[in-house]
């Protein structure tokens, strides 16, 4: 029963946030602010459980910690933006929220690096080309819409340089999904490839979210329908990035109660048993 609050949880949490958005349409209510900030806390506390059962001395570990804290800048971001627009009626650019949101993406590479490296890749032609093609594909719209299209020369060089980063991170976040993409190949028939299935859909859905908004700002910014409900996007890549490291934490969790010579009772303490 155990293993099944999780997807509970979280169907009945999107079910809640889809219902909000696509239902009752009260974008400025505090429940839906709350909405967008949940998702990238939980991802970053799910990223520090798994980080725990891991150890600090393993390599997945230290890859793992830096995913966690790029997440947790995005929460920081998202949290101080919350602040500005409900409580103050602000929304200033270029703001705090700037800087932690940009702050994410040399952690997420970092952690990208290392995980990576961790891994030893099986090359194929297949994987190489889907995920070659799928980077070039979304790097060319990026360019296009994150980084030349978001230049405005009326505005100050520092507004230009913070508006185009957003571009630059999105391009780290092209190659965080690729290379989560050949990660989870890696682990096909094993107990984290589902989980590693949900990071790469989250990654994902993220990095979809900056592209549209990127391309519909400024209707997106003026609440127009259905540009509004963007932030689905953002909200479901998170949920899916918490259960995805939930999931590998408790996989892991259980991999060692099995090393350990433990079985999980009916009571659900961990009980000694006795090898046959």
């Amino acid at each position: 029963m155990k293993k099944k609050l999780a997807p509970i949880f979280l169907i009945l949490f999107l079910g809640a946030v889809y219902t909000s958005y696509l239902v009752l349409r009260d974008y400025e209510s505090i429940t839906v602010q709350l909405w967008n900030l949940l998702p990238p806390l939980c991802a970053s506390l799910c990223a520090i459980f798994t980080l725990k059962i891991y150890g600090k001395e393993n390599p997945h570990a230290k890859a793992l910690a830096f995913l966690a804290l790029g997440i947790f800048f995005w929460f920081l971001g998202d949290f101080i933006w919350f602040i500005f627009e409900f409580f103050y009626n602000l929304h200033p650019f270029p703001s705090v929220a700037d800087l932690f949101y940009l702050l994410a993406y040399p952690s997420l590479l970092a952690g990208l690096i290392l995980e990576f490296k961790n891994n030893k890749m099986c090359w194929t032609r297949l994987r190489l080309t889907i995920c070659i093609s799928k980077s070039i594909i979304f790097a060319l719209i990026v360019l296009y819409f994150g980084i030349i299209k978001a230049y405005n020369p009326e505005v100050a060089m520092l507004n230009n340089l913070i508006a185009m980063s957003y571009g630059v991170g999105d391009l780290v976040l092209i190659m965080l999904s690729s290379s989560i993409l050949l990660i989870t190949f890696n682990y096909r028939k094993g107990k984290l490839f589902l989980p590693w299935i949900f990071i790469f859909i989250g990654f994902f859905l993220i990095l979809v979210s900056d592209i549209l908004f990127a391309i519909y700002k400024e209707s997106y910014e003026n609440l127009a329908s259905p540009l509004r409900n963007l932030d689905l996007g953002w909200i479901t890549g998170f949920s899916f990035l918490a259960f995805g490291f939930y999931k590998i934490g408790e996989a892991l969790e259980e991999t060692k109660r099995k090393l350990l010579g433990l079985k999980t009772c009916d009571c659900g303490e961990s009980c000694k048993c006795k090898k046959n």
